[in-house]
Formats: C-alpha cells, sequence, structure tokens
C-alpha cells in the first residue's frame, strides 16, 4: 500500500512540475504529423493525450483548446474516437474547422506539408486535358464537333486554379479547389439522403463503387474531411447507412442492405443527393414500426429486438477469474476466493456466450497468472471489454467482519478508504509487477474516453447484478466505486473488476459458495454487458 501512495505521490509532483507552455509541441505537431509514420503519429497522439491531461490540472483555457483541436485531428488520422473532444471543444466557445482552416493558410507557405497535393495533381491533369482539346480543335472542326456532343450533359473548362461547371440545365458554378472540401451535414430525404458541403463540388473528386460480402454494400469517398454530426441512420430505404472519417483526406459513406441494390448521385453545387434504388425491404423502412399490415404488432416486436443483434458476434470479452495457483487471494470461512471467481467467471462466459458474445478467459484452471498478462492478453486480442472477478474481504476485527455487499470498480486513483483497502488487497497478490506500470502507463490509462467507458460499463453491471441476486438474497448494495486495481491498468478497452460479495462476512460467504448465487452474479453482469453495449453502440 505504501507503495501505491509513494506512486501516486510522484506522478501527481512530476505533474505539477511539467511547464504549461506547449507551444513548442504544438508547433512540433503541425509541422510533421501529416508525414510521420503510423508509430510516430501514435507517439504523437500519446503526447496530446498527457498535455490535455496537464491542461486539466492548470486550467489553461488556450492551451486545453489547443490541444482538443489537435486531439480531435489525430484521433480522426488514427481512426480513434474522437466525438468527446470535439464536443468538449465546442462547448468551450470554439470548433474543430478553425484549426483545419489554420492549416490550410499555414500550407500555402509550407508547401511540404501541403494537404492538397491531391488537388494540385488533378488541376495538371485538368490542364493536360484541356491542351489536347485545344489542339483537337485546331487539327479538326469535325473532331469538335463531335466533342461537344459528346459532352453534351457536363462540359468542364479550366481557368487558373478554378473549375467552371456547366450542366445540360445551363447552370454553372465554379468549383475553387483551394478551399478544401468539407462535408457540413447529412439531411434524409424520400429517396435516400442528401450531404451539403462547404463549396461546390467536382465529379473528380468523388468515387463510388461496391463490396460484396455477407451483406451488399455501395461505397462513395469523397475527397473532403467529415464536419457532419450524423454518423447513422438505420432503416431509411437501406438497412443501415454509415458516414465517416475513412482517412485524413477522405469522408467515405456506406450504404448497406442484404440483397443486391443501387444507388445515383446528383450533384447540385454546394450538395450531392443520393438516390437509393431497388430497396430490399421496400419503402416501409422509411415508416415507423406502426405499419398497416394486420402483422404491424409483429413488425413492433421485430423492431425492438434488433437491437439486441448488434454486433455481438463482433464483440469479445476478456473474463478475468482473480489469483490462481500460488495466490489463493482472499481467504475466509472454508473458503479461497481463486476457486470461487472461477466457477462464477464459468458461468458469466456461458451466459455471454448464449447471447452471441465471443468470450476469452484469461484463465480457465487453478493456475497464476502476472497481472500486467491479463491485460496484455485482452490487448493482444483487441478485447471490447475486460471484466475481473474477485472476493472481497474486510479486516480482520469485528467492524471488518461486518463488511458485506457487491461492488463494482472502475480503474482510477482512490477516492475512498474503502476503495484503498480493497485495491491494496487486491493488488498485494502480485506486488513486484507494480514497477512494471511506470508513469507512463499510468498516464495511458488516464485518458478521458477510458475512464468515462469504464464507468459506464460499471454502473450497467452493478445495476444489473444487483437486479438479480436481490430477487433472491438478503445483498447490499456496495455501489461503484474507482480505485486504483494494478490489474486494470494498462488495457486498452473500458475494464472493470466486479467484487461479487465478501468472504469474511458469514451471510456473504454463505452466499458466495451457492451454485444458485454464483450463476445469479453472472446473469446479472452478462445483462449489464450487453446493457452497455445497447446503449453506446
Amino acid at each position: 500500500m505504501a507503495k501505491i501512495v509513494k506512486f501516486f505521490l510522484f506522478f501527481f509532483l512530476a505533474v505539477f512540475l511539467w511547464g504549461g507552455d506547449f507551444d513548442k509541441n504544438f508547433s512540433n505537431f503541425d509541422k510533421n504529423f501529416d508525414n510521420s509514420s503510423k508509430a510516430v503519429k501514435e507517439k504523437f497522439h500519446k503526447e496530446l493525450k498527457d498535455i490535455y491531461l496537464q491542461t486539466s490540472i492548470d486550467k489553461n483555457k488556450i492551451d486545453r483548446i489547443n490541444v482538443l483541436k489537435r486531439l480531435v485531428y489525430s484521433s480522426k488520422a488514427l481512426k480513434l474516437n474522437h466525438k468527446g473532444y470535439e464536443s468538449e471543444l465546442n462547448l468551450l466557445g470554439d470548433n474543430y474547422e478553425s484549426y483545419i482552416n489554420q492549416k490550410i493558410n499555414l500550407s500555402k507557405f509550407i508547401p511540404k506539408n501541403s494537404k492538397i497535393v491531391d488537388e494540385k495533381v488533378a488541376l495538371e491533369q485538368d490542364e493536360k486535358t484541356k491542351t489536347i482539346i485545344e489542339k483537337s480543335q485546331n487539327s479538326n472542326k469535325q473532331n469538335d464537333k463531335n466533342l461537344n456532343q459528346k459532352n453534351d450533359n457536363i462540359k468542364e473548362k479550366n481557368t487558373n486554379n478554378k473549375k467552371i461547371i456547366t450542366t445540360k440545365e445551363s447552370k454553372s458554378y465554379e468549383v475553387n479547389k483551394n478551399i478544401r472540401l468539407r462535408l457540413k451535414s447529412v439531411d434524409k430525404t424520400d429517396t435516400g439522403i442528401k450531404l451539403i458541403f462547404n463549396r461546390h463540388i467536382s465529379e473528380d473528386e468523388i468515387k463510388k463503387f461496391a463490396l460484396k460480402s455477407k451483406e451488399y454494400r455501395n461505397v462513395i469517398d469523397i475527397k473532403a474531411v467529415n464536419n457532419a454530426k450524423t454518423s447513422k441512420i438505420l432503416r431509411h430505404l437501406s438497412d443501415e447507412i454509415r458516414i465517416a472519417q475513412y482517412n485524413p483526406k477522405t469522408t467515405r459513406v456506406v450504404f448497406t442492405q442484404k440483397n443486391s441494390f443501387n444507388i445515383n448521385l446528383k450533384y447540385d453545387e454546394n450538395s450531392i443527393f443520393i438516390d437509393i434504388k431497388n430497396p430490399s425491404n421496400s419503402k416501409n423502412l422509411t415508416i415507423p414500426p406502426v405499419a398497416k399490415t394486420s402483422s404491424s404488432g409483429k413488425k413492433t416486436a421485430q423492431n425492438k429486438k434488433e437491437p439486441l443483434k448488434i454486433d455481438r458476434k463482433q464483440r469479445t470479452i476478456v473474463i478475468d477469474p482473480g489469483h490462481g495457483g500460488k495466490d489463493s487471494g482472499a481467504i475466509g470461512n472454508g473458503l479461497k476466493e481463486k476457486d470461487l471467481v472461477l466457477k462464477i467467471s464459468q458461468f458469466l462466459g456461458d451466459e455471454l456466450k448464449s447471447m452471441g458474445y465471443k468470450v476469452l478467459f484469461t484463465r480457465n484452471k487453478d493456475v497464476f497468472i502476472n497481472l500486467k498478462d491479463r491485460t496484455a492478453f485482452a490487448n493482444k486480442k483487441n478485447a471490447d471489454m475486460f471484466i475481473s472477478i474477485h472476493i472481497n474481504a474486510g479486516p480482520k476485527t469485528k467492524s471488518g467482519s461486518l463488511l458485506s455487499g457487491v461492488e463494482t470498480f472502475f480503474l482510477s486513483p482512490a477516492r475512498s478508504e474503502r476503495s484503498k483497502n480493497a485495491a491494496a488487497l487486491e493488488n498485494k497478490g502480485d506486488i513486484e509487477d507494480m514497477n512494471h506500470f511506470s508513469q507512463e502507463t499510468y498516464l495511458n490509462f488516464l485518458n478521458r474516453e477510458k475512464i468515462i467507458a469504464s464507468n459506464k460499463v460499471a454502473i450497467d453491471i452493478q445495476k444489473h447484478m444487483l437486479n438479480k441476486v436481490q430477487a433472491k438474497y438478503n445483498v447490499k448494495d456496495g455501489g461503484v466505486r474507482e480505485a486504483p486495481f494494478w490489474v486494470l491498468v494498462g488495457a486498452t478497452m473500458p475494464a472493470i473488476l466486479v467484487e461479487c460479495g465478501y468472504i469474511s462476512n458469514k451471510n456473504d460467504s454463505k452466499n458466495l459458495a451457492s451454485r444458485v448465487y454464483q450463476k445469479l452474479i453472472a446473469e446479472g453482469v452478462a445483462n449489464g454487458v450487453d446493457a452497455y453495449f445497447l446503449k453506446n453502440e
């Protein structure tokens, strides 16, 4: 326990001594991030997260805004969740677009870092095309006539760095590619969707293709930055429509359906209308579940159940039965923690598998595993959630024997004496591993997304676990708590630790030895996992 306290003191002292002037960091990021390898980009991103943590402490609003802008940018580039950062940036009275505009302006003076190289190449190609056409016109008037007929629908002329689009309806507008194309919003239409941009669009900025796997997908890639708030549209002429930043230069729109279908694109100045043809489920997809059919009740029920199927097969849950082998964990009333948590974990695995989830175990027999190897296993398997199952124990005092109840913890600096005691008890089984977790690793877990996600998981699991066990047993609600459990350090996914009761309490230990109680705990935890994914899909 003393080592933990010393570590926290060292960490916070180091943070406070860290200077608040991050201009050099930001300048280095702006100059080098775009041209770096993925590994270097990840280092840049981690450095930004460390700066973000520091701004939480020193309350420097300007640095906070600057780091948030770059965190959104790096998160998008690395295909990480950026919404939390962008929301906070908006709350602070700024926006991500101002940073993009800043980069565009800088790129004019730093050609090496220009983010519109592809657009310059396209313009050069247009100039070549123009020269060829002019030669053709001079050499053969008949060819010129045929060319005009061929391009009756759309004619293109280049003027300096601007492209003039002329349609057969005689509308004409300029496309200025020196302005970075940005998707501003997405609206539903009766026949599909409408994409609205910050400027006029050229056809050569759009690529359309189809993918066929288990489901049919029509894909549109647009050379644009995605600033639209809409990321998903369900059951609107297509089973699913997704809009996302595919890479720093490309916004991707994907239409998914079980059967083959087509999409048509129509351009109107700064908008694209995408019409969905031959939808497999007919127009009823756009109508709410209250359909005018005799089986509307069944359809409504199906629509309510449908979200339960979303991504379950693609979700991997790692279950970690605490302790094992030479480490018995807590001992009391003739019971060992390592044996009880293995049984509960196996019941939990069965429940989650029956729901459709992919389940992996850090151990499925009585063996000892280092703390760092448990989360390393989950990271290697790209798990979506890490659940460590444990049993608590109170001090060997009269008051300690009265402690009881179920609790769910998520990783964070300890907030209460009870949390500290619980963490100290679980950490001591592999205390030499604590030296493995450096300050860098500690900073890594203290990131905003994971703390929030882990807190949400803990709330759902605690709620559903209580719903199950309290229906049959008199069990106290120990609540959702924060504590520095080292077994959770290093997990790159939401990670929580469940204390299923107190082995030192006579009533709790009697329950823990019961197969019925063990199954109810497992069912409750599984229901909590399911509830979390449903709400945070």
